[in-house]
């Protein structure tokens, strides 16, 4: 019988892992899926968001054709269904945001629990429970909510899509109707430290909004899309530096918009599914990740907004890639997970659960040290030249040398760099 050192054995799964993943494609592998029921026409799925318990337990929160379902992610152990209306809206558009240990649920139906709902996720893992439902003058329908956590304020679609209402949670089960922001047309909101992003459909803007005062709101700027289509999404980067829409058209793209100049602000980037039309896109890093009807859902790396790349792909509808209408396929997409898994939601009540990793970022490949996107003897020469000499290495030029993954950069590093040259 022959024995292997646990040295060598490391070094030849450092290797394998190397040359098999050593671009910045992320990993992006199927953990489970549910199917749930359909009206027979095939709809009955709406959006999906999540909830992670103090214990570290992910949890997915979906519209599904009776209400919503909470399910946890790690063994798709449906824990409850919190029933909802089901009358006047085909698509049964349902929209779910939390704060706290409650999560809010907007619906366009009427019927059974309507308004905006509230549901304690305290009880997790044995238990939920729907504590009151919310309406204000008659506002009992919405299409889409925000929360902004930081301040405990709801921004709430109004009923005819006019506008967005604002509405203090921090009372979590007595909200309280503050102020309304008229927009004349409006499909989405995001909200964030007093700051209140919306897309504006048919109008073909986006616009932003200053909330510190929140009976008197503050137009920031609005800005004309040209050539636009349904202008459906807007979400900005962690940075606050840019901010990405959608629209909901065929053939119109998610677009990348530099917005640190108020006075200058324009599309620096674009990126299009093969499906040529996206849903929902949300930002987590340096990668927005995209809810694409029938192309399923996709993972963008906009680490370099000029050049934005598909980095991870799933496709949870696999009869075609068609554009919508007629609409089908992937509705939702949620990344804000504890234990690195992504939730799909779609149309026909397909649920999903992904395990996502990160890998590097703008198509960057490990051992590539100089940047150059050729491996050769000059990254040695440079990891050399930094030993030798102690010269410092600029932090992406570190992660890309590290190739065994410990943080330090020694000659180990360099024997793995030489031996990815050698089997290259």
């Amino acid at each position: 019988m022959r024995f292997y050192s646990s040295q060598f054995i490391y070094t030849f799964c450092i290797l394998s892992f190397l040359l098999s993943n050593g671009n910045a494609e992320d990993t992006f592998t199927l953990h489970g899926q549910i199917q749930f029921n359909d009206d027979g026409l095939g709809y009955g799925g709406s959006d999906v968001w999540g909830y992670t318990t103090p214990a570290g337990e992910d949890y997915a929160i979906m519209g599904i054709l009776e209400g919503v379902v909470i399910i946890r992610a790690e063994d798709l152990a449906i824990i409850d269904t919190i029933l909802g209306p089901m009358q006047g809206d085909p698509y049964y558009h349902r929209d779910i945001k939390t704060f706290g240990h409650y999560a809010y649920v907007v619906c366009e139906n009427t019927g059974t629990n309507e308004g905006m709902q509230i549901i304690d996720m305290s009880g997790l893992p044995e238990s939920v429970e729907l504590v009151g439902t919310y309406s204000y003058n008659e506002h009992v329908r919405s299409h889409n909510m925000s929360i902004d956590v930081s301040t405990g304020f709801a921004y709430v679609l109004g009923q005819n899509r006019e506008g967005v209402r604002i509405i203090d949670i921090n009372n979590s089960q007595d909200p309280q109707e503050i102020h309304y922001i008229f927009t004349e047309q409006i499909h989405d909101v995001f909200a964030r430290n007093d700051t209140v992003y919306i897309a504006e459909g048919w109008r073909g803007t986006f616009s932003m909004y200053d909330v510190s005062q929140k009976t008197s709101p503050a137009l920031i700027v609005r800005v004309d899309i040209p050539d636009n289509g349904y202008v459906h999404t807007i979400w900005p980067s962690d940075d606050g530096k840019y901010v990405t829409t959608t629209e909901e058209t065929a053939t119109k793209t998610v677009k990348f918009w530099t917005i640190e100049d108020l006075e200058n602000i324009h599309v620096v980037g674009e990126y299009l599914g093969p499906n040529l039309v996206a849903h929902n896109a949300q930002v987590m890093g340096s990668r927005l990740f995209i809810s694409n009807y029938t192309y399923g859902m996709s993972i963008v790396d906009f680490s370099d907004p000029v050049d934005p790349i598909e980095s991870a792909h799933f496709d949870t509808y696999t009869d075609n890639d068609d554009p919508s209408p007629p609409w089908v396929g992937n509705w939702g997409i949620y990344q804000y997970t504890e234990n690195d898994f992504v939730f799909g939601s779609d149309i026909n009540g397909l649920f999903t659960v992904m395990k996502y990793y990160k890998g590097l970022d703008n198509g960057a490949f490990y051992g590539d040290v100089n940047e150059d996107e050729i491996i050769d003897n000059m990254d040695i020469i440079l990891i050399v030249n930094m030993i030798l000499y102690n010269l410092g290495l600029t932090e992406s030029q570190h992660t890309l040398a590290d190739l065994n993954f410990d943080d330090i950069i020694n000659i180990y590093d360099i024997y793995l760099l030489a031996e990815l040259i050698n089997n290259n």
